[in-house]
């Protein structure tokens, strides 16, 4: 066991849960994600505490005393003030899905880190004394940015686990042990629902290190599965680098699939991962595969601000759309539909006509400008 200088025995948001487990028990610990981000030094949202020493009815009553919410009383799980108590507990798979576990209570520390999917996920820090339980070395997997599974058996048991590595390699830019990678390889998701899927997903989207998430997927190959694209080496080294171009100029969540486009990315795909429905506008923006004109830009900004445009993805575009004033603001020509209807245009000509004078406007912007 070590001690850890990080002083969690005095953080306030704990005194509480302190205070309420102090007569019953000296075994409490915070676990999971949330010891990992401590070590991370990222920011900590949450708490889960496992408890020991306190025999399941025990627990039910106290819980019920101070009217925590129970998220399936089955799992020794409850909610309480923003936090998840739960009993120590090991799982073993009897059947298909994700809630076909067996799960028992167990107060054995070394026996309960096993469920945990990865080492760095499996440390354990005990509230009262700020020791630390490191059975699995996910301190030393923290410090070496690596995703390592603890059991093999284990691992298997949740296909989930394959999309969560790749989520948190993205989210971290932790690669992923060849040991492990090779297990992944070997679990099929087909047994996911589509929720749990899109859950992965919008975490692996909205992460600061895409490419390596993407690096992943290739080698899983579930481009193929997930997206129905079949990229070879050069078009992921492609989409790589704009994964890594975009994130200096846009943190939009949609951008993921947006720029998969290039490559023939279609707007099934939205169903098909159960996403949100905004999600359906990456296939309703413009999108170009080439150079973007300069005349490109102007009609894109006719629609929008290009600081909207989920394009606007490189430092030239950027430096284009300020050139012309349309970073922040419309292109907004000066069309007289009155004068339009007065000359006699009707039905789908009054729409060609207008276009064709926001060209013309266009053009003219340009001629001025240079």
């Amino acid at each position: 066991m070590l001690k850890t200088g990080l002083i969690i025995s005095k953080l306030n948001e704990l005194n509480w849960v302190r205070n309420l487990l102090r007569p019953y028990t000296k075994r409490a610990y915070i676990v999971g994600g949330s010891v990992r981000d401590i070590f991370l030094g990222r920011k900590i949202t949450d708490f889960d505490i496992e408890i020991y020493d306190i025999h399941p009815a025990k627990f039910d009553e106290l819980m019920s005393q101070y009217g925590a919410s129970g998220v399936g009383k089955s799992y020794f799980v409850y909610k309480l003030n923003g936090f998840d108590l739960s009993l120590p507990r090991i799982e073993n798979k009897v059947g298909e899905g994700h809630k076909a576990f067996d799960v028992s209570y167990c107060n054995d520390e070394k026996s309960a880190s096993m469920r945990r999917d990865f080492t760095v996920n499996s440390i354990m820090i005990n509230i009262f004394d700020d020791k630390i339980l490191d059975f699995w070395s996910g301190l030393d997997d923290i410090k070496k940015g690596v995703l390592r599974h603890i059991d093999d058996e284990k691992f298997c048991e949740d296909s989930l686990r394959v999309l969560r590595g790749i989520q948190f390699s993205a989210r971290f830019d932790f690669k992923i042990s060849q040991k492990t990678l090779k297990l992944m390889k070997t679990i099929s998701l087909k047994d996911l629902s589509k929720d749990r899927i899109s859950g992965e997903m919008l975490k692996l989207f909205n992460a600061k290190f895409q490419s390596t998430g993407a690096k992943y997927l290739y080698r899983l190959g579930l481009f193929k599965e997930l997206f129905g694209l079949n990229l070879n080496k050069n078009q992921l080294i492609k989409f790589q680098k704009k994964l890594t171009s975009v994130r200096k100029f846009k943190k939009d969540q949609k951008e993921f699939l947006y720029l998969l486009r290039e490559f023939g990315l279609q707007d099934r795909v939205v169903k098909d991962l159960n996403l949100p429905n905004s999600f359906i506008s990456v296939f309703r923006e413009p999108f170009f595969k080439g150079r973007v004109s300069d005349k490109d830009l102007l009609r894109i900004a006719i629609k929008m601000p290009l600081r909207d445009w989920l394009g606007l993805n490189s430092a030239s575009l950027v430096r284009r759309a300020k050139k012309f004033g349309i970073y922040d603001s419309k292109f907004e020509p000066l069309i007289n539909i009155d004068e339009i209807l007065r000359a006699g245009f009707k039905n789908e000509a009054i729409g060609a006509e207008i276009l064709r004078r926001q060209n013309l406007a266009i053009d003219e912007f340009l001629k001025n400008k240079f």
